[in-house]
Formats: structure tokens, sequence, C-alpha cells
């Protein structure tokens, strides 16, 4: 654990908090590859809504209503809602309308499944690549993540951006560019999936999620590799089932 006393401690509890700061941020900022302007507020908004819960699966979205909430066009709307259904939030048919996916739960733990190899073998690398004083900020989000309530909605969203700030540590550790991109997108999505259970969320899984935060930054720290690909896939694939969904 983090002692935050020492010089080394405090340095790393204040990296930690840009970082928050920084994926707090970006959680709002619409994102590279799709529509700019109106259409890409409207998409960092709606996906927002959709990565946090306040849309559910199979909810239907209606392009008017939507039009008339962002005080737009219905073509920023449309340009918003297909490049969302591109990134598999959204089932639009044609003449019927525009719906949230509702993946069934072989389809989220496949997703899952795939995300745990992914993830685990970022674990790897950031073992191996790691920079002195990395592990210990990437402890102190772990520590950060200890303290966060998990009641209501702003808590919720202040919990959900700990979570990504400590794999986004992660991912910057493992020092692989061509990684980054594909397990960014694949967050969001993963983010959209388990916030359908948050609800289901008690004090006893949320423990457990913790305790699988700190072995997987203590075995990092190590630079064992191979544990830290374990532990990561374990914490990664457990995920679905202890929100819920599936």
């Amino acid at each position: 654990m983090v002692d935050l006393h020492s010089n080394n401690s405090k340095d790393a509890a204040v990296q930690a908090r840009r970082i928050l700061a920084l994926t707090n941020a970006d959680t709002m900022r619409p994102k590279s590859g799709g529509p700019t302007g109106k259409a890409g507020d409207i998409v960092a908004e709606i996906e927002h809504r959709l990565i946090t819960g306040r849309y559910k699966f199979g909810d239907s979205l209606s392009i008017n209503r939507l039009a008339e909430e962002f005080d737009a066009s219905r073509q920023p709307i449309s340009a918003a809602l297909n490049h969302l259904r591109s990134m598999g939030y959204l089932h639009i048919v044609p003449q019927v309308g525009c719906q949230v996916v509702a993946p069934s739960a072989n389809e989220i733990e496949d997703f899952f499944y795939m995300l745990g190899k992914i993830e685990s073998a970022v674990a790897g690398l950031a073992a191996t690549r790691h920079a002195d004083g990395e592990s210990e900020v990437l402890e102190a989000l772990a520590k950060h993540i200890d303290g966060v309530p998990f009641d209501v909605n702003r808590h919720r969203d202040e919990w959900a951006v700990a979570v990504d700030a400590f794999h986004l540590q992660i991912l910057e550790m493992a020092r692989s560019p061509a990684l980054e991109k594909r397990v960014r997108n694949l967050w969001h999505l993963s983010d959209f999936y388990l916030f359908q259970g948050a609800s289901n969320l008690n004090p006893e899984k949320i423990n457990l999620a913790n305790s699988e935060r700190h072995a997987v930054a203590a075995a990092i720290a190590a630079r064992s590799v191979e544990v830290a690909e374990r532990e990561m896939e374990l914490h990664v694939r457990g995920k679905p089932r202890r929100s819920g969904i599936i």
C-alpha cells in the first residue's frame, strides 16, 4: 500500500490526481474518428449517457426528441446516432427507429473474455516496461478508488472515471501505441455494458474488485509478468458477473 507520508508517495498522489482530472475531461470529449462540430458534441453527450447507464439496453431513441433537446436539425442527430451505431452502442432499423443494443449473456461474456485477454497482455507489458515511480502512481489510483462511495449518480460517475484512470495508467506503463486506440474504444463499450447492472453492485462485490486491482498493481510493481497477466484477466472477466449483467 502507498505510504502517503513519504515524498515518493506524495508525488504519486499528485500525479494520480492529475491523471484523474485528465480522464474526467476525456469522458465528455468527442472521440477521434467521429463527426465534428455539433454532431461531435451530441456524440459525446449521448455516449456519456450510455456508458453511465442513463440509457438502458433496448431503450428507444427518438431523433425528433433529441433534435428538440439539443436544439439541432435532424442531420447532426442522424450523424451522431450512426456513429454510435458503428461503435456498437445502437441498433438502427430503417423505417422503424433507433434502439440501444440489448446483447445476450453469451455476447457479453464473449466480449469480456476477449477484453480480458487484451488487458492481460497490456498488464504484462506494463510489468516489463514501467519506469521508476509509475507503479506508485498506479497504487495511488487503486487506493483512491477504495475511497469513492458507490451510491448516487455523481459518485458513480467519479468511481467510473477513477477505474478508467487506473486502466489508463497501466496502458501508459505498457508503452504500446499500437494497442492504445483499440483498447480505449473497448473501454467505453465495457463501461456501457457494466453500468447496465450498476444497481446490483454491493459493498462485497466492490471490495472484491478493489482487492483485485491492488493485486494487479502489486504484480506490475514487482515486474511479475505472469502474475500481472493472470490477475488482470481474472479481474476483467469477472466484471460482468460482479455487476450482475450475466
